[in-house]
């Protein structure tokens, strides 16, 4: 009776044991996973900014796009700000440390034209896959398809407590508490308040950096 007293209580202890460890496991952050997240993010918004042309896009939008707050007429005169752009999310108690990719839109509201956020009638890409949103912004005040339609691996911070993810030293397109890049229909990489052609860019993703090419656009694993 003792005997099988003692391998009931040694069977309990392990599996309060892994039990323990498993959640230890899923609180320490995945760097890998977000490095790879990220990667793919750069890799996907280059492959939509060779596919679907930014001037051939404004010619269609112009004609048959028709959102009541977003001013079509004006597609074809922003060429830069409608670029297909990743923009990297570094603050804010639901956006920290998340991705999304996207096309800005000019509004008739000052407040929200070109604003460089996700907002309802902007383009956000999907996943082919399951369609769900390529974004991690905010669910109240992204577009509407989007809300708790989002992916949520692009939320670093929530799904991978992931910590840092950042620019390299010295570079010019940082922006507060943001900073993207948007792709140019041959694949180069544009950036920054002002936006221009930056040199090419080391993105920090815990203790791994990405390297993007800044004028093919491509991205790959530094270390």
């Amino acid at each position: 009776m003792k005997l099988i007293e003692l391998i009931f209580s040694i069977l309990i202890i392990a599996i309060l044991s892994c039990g323990a460890f498993l959640s230890y496991s899923l609180a320490l952050p995945n760097n890998t996973r977000s490095t790879l997240t990220t990667l793919y993010a750069l890799k996907h918004t280059r492959i939509l900014s060779l596919a679907d042309s930014t001037y051939l896009g404004f010619l269609e939008f112009g004609d048959i796009y028709n959102f009541a707050r977003v001013d079509s007429a004006r597609l074809l005169q922003n060429t830069q700000n409608f670029l297909w752009q990743t923009q990297f999310h570094t603050s804010g108690i639901y956006t920290k440390n998340s991705l999304s990719i996207y096309r800005d839109t000019p509004r008739f509201a000052s407040s929200t034209d070109f604003d460089r956020r996700p907002l309802a009638g902007d383009i956000v890409a999907l996943n082919v896959g399951n369609s769900q949103c390529l974004s991690g912004y905010n669910n109240s005040n992204i577009t509407g398809f989007c809300k708790d339609n989002a992916a949520f691996d692009f939320r670093l911070f929530e799904s991978n407590r992931l910590d840092l993810l950042s620019l390299g030293a010295m570079s010019s397109c940082v922006e507060r508490d943001t900073f993207r890049f948007y792709f140019s229909d041959f694949g180069s990489i544009l950036c920054g308040n002002n936006i221009h052609t930056p040199l090419s860019q080391q993105i920090r993703v815990g203790d791994s950096i990405i390297m993007l090419e800044n004028l093919s656009g491509y991205a790959f694993i530094l270390h």
